[in-house]
């Protein structure tokens, strides 16, 4: 990589904190002046009041916004506020089809319309993934799933390897299954904004909460360093499964 392209680099993100620092620090003083806790509770009531008065609307609305906030890379963590607002299995039914049907687009994007491009942006990764995927088949997808690996690398690189789309769908649905079901849970732990008010900071402190809190951290770790440490599968050789380290090397 030349010195220039890397000093582009370090100049895009230190514009990407810098924008992102701004828009905080606005979005806190705008809170801090014009919301008040008791005008978002009042909001929250309204809201949790249209989800069961209307639970079809609300879920349909529900899923549009998630599937396509997940077109977008960057936007984690929707999973835990699905679970707060519309409980466990409800929040679970949103994200796992509106996930798996985001992974379907992108991977049919890119395999029927993008895929040379996708090539030529992805060539070394693109190669690594075909390799492996002849080599261990959905045992690599499904790995690399639940290591949590970048969802806007895999999919479309997925979508222009050799990998059959069925394979791909059955991998994505298990895969996010465990990472789902503790955040959709850590949401319904969460306590709701009218808790907050009357018990003040003492509402979070509850066991299950910590636990999942702890597990939702811990899950992606915990893939990943059995990734590096065993690789896919356990057996290693001059060629090594590839790991979410090397997925990081592989980004543009």
């Amino acid at each position: 990589m030349s010195k220039q392209l890397q000093r582009q680099r370090n100049r895009r993100k230190f514009l990407v904190l810098g924008t992102t620092a701004i828009v905080l620090a606005v979005l806190a003083w705008y809170v801090h002046s014009y919301i008040s806790l008791e005008k978002l509770v009042i909001q929250e009531d309204r809201f949790r009041a249209t989800i069961a008065l209307h639970p079809w609307r609300s879920f349909v609305v529900g899923f549009a916004v998630y599937f396509g906030l997940s077109l977008i890379p960057g936007t984690g963590g929707k999973a835990i506020i699905y679970g707060w607002l519309f409980g466990f299995w409800q929040a679970m039914i949103i994200v796992m089809v509106a996930l798996s049907a985001t992974a379907m687009v992108i991977f049919s994007l890119s395999r029927y319309l993008f895929r040379e491009r996708v090539e030529r942006r992805y060539t070394n990764f693109l190669s690594l993934m075909n390799r492996h995927i002849e080599r261990e088949g959905a045992l690599y997808l499904l790995t690399l799933r639940m290591a949590h690996a970048p969802f806007s690398i895999i999919n479309p690189v997925s979508g222009a390897s050799r990998v059959r789309s069925w394979t791909f769908f059955w991998t994505t649905v298990v895969g996010l299954l465990p990472g789902t079901v503790v955040w959709a849970y850590v949401g319904v732990r969460l306590p709701s904004l009218r808790d907050l008010l009357d018990s003040g900071p003492a509402s979070l402190i509850d066991p299950p909460l910590i636990v999942a809190l702890i597990a939702s951290a811990a899950l992606p770790l915990l893939f990943r360093w059995l990734v590096g440490h065993f690789g896919i599968p356990a057996r290693r050789g001059p060629d090594q499964t590839a790991t979410t380290q090397e997925i990081q090397r592989a980004k543009p």
